[in-house]
C-alpha cells in the first residue's frame, strides 16, 4: 500500500476520509492517479464535483490494514510523502519493490493495441550488494573499500542487457542505479557489547551510515569525473543545487559517545569541510548513479558471512536451518558466548520502536529504503509495550501504534509483519527466495 500524510492525519483525527476514482482525477488532473499529490490536492479533490469519491471511516481501514497484517503479514506500506520528501532525484517516486527497499522515480510508458512502445518510459533495474558490518569497521581504508563496492555494482549495472523489457534497459541506461546495503548491525551491537535501540547502538549506526553515504557520493562523482557522464537530468537534482548538503552542513553529525568515538578511532570520519568540499565537487562534476544505497533483506548470505541478517536483531541465539538435501544446520549467533549472549535478544522479545529507532537513524543517509519487518508475539508483555495494561494479547491496535511511530520517525517503507504465535508457529514469513539469498 502507498500512503500519503493525509490518511495519518485523517486516521488520527478520527475523521471520515474520501476515496477516489482514479479515473476521474486522471482526468481532471492530466496525470496518472499515482502522479497526484492526495495530501495536497486532497480538499480540492473532495470539493470537485467532476471526481467520484466514496467515505469511509479512516480508523477503520486502518483497523483493516493492521488485521491483514496480523494474519498474513501483509501489506508492505511505502509512506509515499515521506519517501518523495526526501528524494533528491527529480520527479515523483510511486511504488517500491516487492521487498520495499526500492524506492525510485519512474516514467510510464504509452503501448499500443499491438504492444508496441509509442512513448518509451523509464522503469527500475537496481543491482544490490550487502556490507558485512563487522569486516567493515575493521578495514585500513573505509575510502577505498566503499569505492571499490561501489564501481562493482556499477559495472554490474554497466554490463547488463535488458533488452527483454526495453523500459527496464531505458532506465538501467538512464540511472545506473545501485543499492550498497548492509548486514550484521546486530552482531556488530553484540560483539562490542551494546544493546539494541540503546543510545551507543544508534550513534553506531547513525555515524556508519553517514561515512557510508559521504564514501559512496564521493566514489560517485569520481566516476562520472571520469567518464564525464552524469545520470539522467542530474541538473535537475538536489545534488546539483547543492541542497541535498545541506543536512550535512547545517548540524553535526560526528559521534556522540565515547564507545562510538572510539570505535571509528583508525578511520576518518568525514567533517563539515570534507562535505563542504563534497558538495563543490558535486556540483561541478556530476554523479554517475542515480541512487546508490538500499538496505534489502538477507538470509543465506548472512550465513554465508557468518554475520546478522540486514540491521534487524536476531530471531534466534541458534537458528535452525534446513540447507537443500544436506539436512538440517544449526547456526549460532556470530561471536556468541558468555559475554555476548546478553546482548543477543530475539526480535520477538525487542520493543519494535527500538527496531524502528534504529533504522531511523539509518534512513537519514540512505536515498533509497529499508527493509524493516516488525516482529510481534500473539501475547505482548506490558513490560515491552506500556500501553498492555487491558489485554495481553496482540491486537489492531498495536500494529496501529507502530505503523504511526514508524511514520513519525521518518521511516519510507514497512515490509513484512511477522508474528509468533503461542504455539510456537510463525506467520508472515514466506519471503521472497530471490531477496532472501
Amino acid at each position: 500500500m502507498t500512503i500519503p500524510d493525509k490518511f495519518y492525519d485523517l486516521a488520527k483525527q478520527n475523521k471520515e476520509m474520501y476515496l477516489f476514482s482514479p479515473v476521474d482525477v486522471e482526468r481532471e488532473y492530466g496525470q496518472p492517479f499515482n502522479y497526484v499529490d492526495i495530501t495536497a490536492e486532497y480538499d480540492n479533490m473532495v470539493a470537485n464535483d467532476k471526481i467520484i469519491k466514496y467515505r469511509v471511516d479512516a480508523r477503520m481501514l486502518e483497523e483493516e490494514i493492521s488485521k491483514l497484517q496480523q494474519e498474513s503479514g501483509y501489506p508492505y506500506i511505502v509512506n509515499v510523502d515521506v519517501t518523495n520528501r526526501a528524494n533528491p532525484i527529480f520527479g515523483k517516486i510511486i511504488s517500491s519493490n516487492l521487498c520495499s527497499e526500492i524506492l525510485q522515480v519512474q516514467r510510464p510508458s504509452v503501448i499500443n493495441n499491438e504492444q508496441e512502445y509509442t512513448e518509451m518510459g523509464s522503469d527500475i533495474s537496481c543491482n544490490l550488494g550487502s556490507i558485512n558490518i563487522v569486516n567493515m569497521m575493521q578495514t585500513d581504508d573505509f575510502a577505498t573499500s566503499v569505492d571499490a563496492m561501489v564501481r562493482a555494482l556499477t559495472f554490474v549495472s554497466d554490463s547488463s542487457n535488458l533488452d527483454v523489457v526495453p523500459s527496464v534497459l531505458e532506465g538501467n541506461r538512464e540511472k545506473h542505479a545501485i543499492g550498497l546495503g548492509a548486514m550484521g548491525l546486530a552482531a556488530y551491537f553484540a560483539q562490542h557489547k551494546m544493546y539494541y535501540g540503546d543510545e551507543e547502538s544508534l550513534d553506531f549506526t547513525s555515524t556508519f551510515f553517514m561515512m557510508l553515504n559521504y564514501y559512496s557520493l564521493q566514489s560517485s562523482m569520481k566516476i562520472a569525473k571520469e567518464r564525464q557522464e552524469n545520470f539522467y537530468e542530474f541538473e535537475k537534482s538536489d545534488y546539483a543545487t547543492g541542497q541535498y548538503f545541506d543536512q550535512y552542513l547545517s548540524q553535526d553529525w560526528m559521534p556522540k559517545t565515547d564507545k562510538v568515538r572510539r570505535a571509528f578511532a583508525q578511520h576518518h570520519l568525514p567533517t563539515k569541510a570534507d562535505w563542504e568540499q563534497l558538495k563543490q565537487d558535486v556540483m561541478t562534476y556530476g554523479i554517475y548513479n542515480a541512487y546508490r544505497h538500499a538496505i534489502a533483506p538477507t538470509g543465506s548470505i548472512s550465513y554465508v558471512n557468518d554475520t546478522t541478517a540486514t540491521l534487524l536483531p536476531i530471531v534466534n541465539k541458534i537458528e535452525e536451518r534446513q540447507e537443500g538435501m544436506i539436512g538440517k544446520v544449526y547456526y549460532p549467533a556470530p561471536g556468541l558466548s558468555n559475554e555476548t549472549m546478553p546482548y543477543y535478544v530475539s526480535a520477538y522479545d525487542t520493543d519494535m520502536r527500538k527496531v524502528i529507532d534504529v533504522y531511523a537513524a539509518a534512513q537519514a543517509h540512505i536515498d533509497q529504503g529499508m527493509a524493516l519487518t516488525l516482529f510481534m508475539r500473539s501475547t505482548l508483555s506490558q513490560e515491552l509495550y506500556e500501553w498492555k495494561d487491558k489485554t495481553p494479547k496482540m491486537t489492531t491496535r498495536d500494529l496501529t501504534i507502530l505503523r504511526h511511530y514508524a511514520f513519525n520517525k521518518g521511516i519510507k517503507s514497512l515490509y513484512y509483519v511477522r508474528t509468533f504465535t503461542d504455539d510456537n508457529q510463525e506467520t508472515g514469513v514466506n519471503e521472497c527466495e530471490s531477496c532472501s539469498i
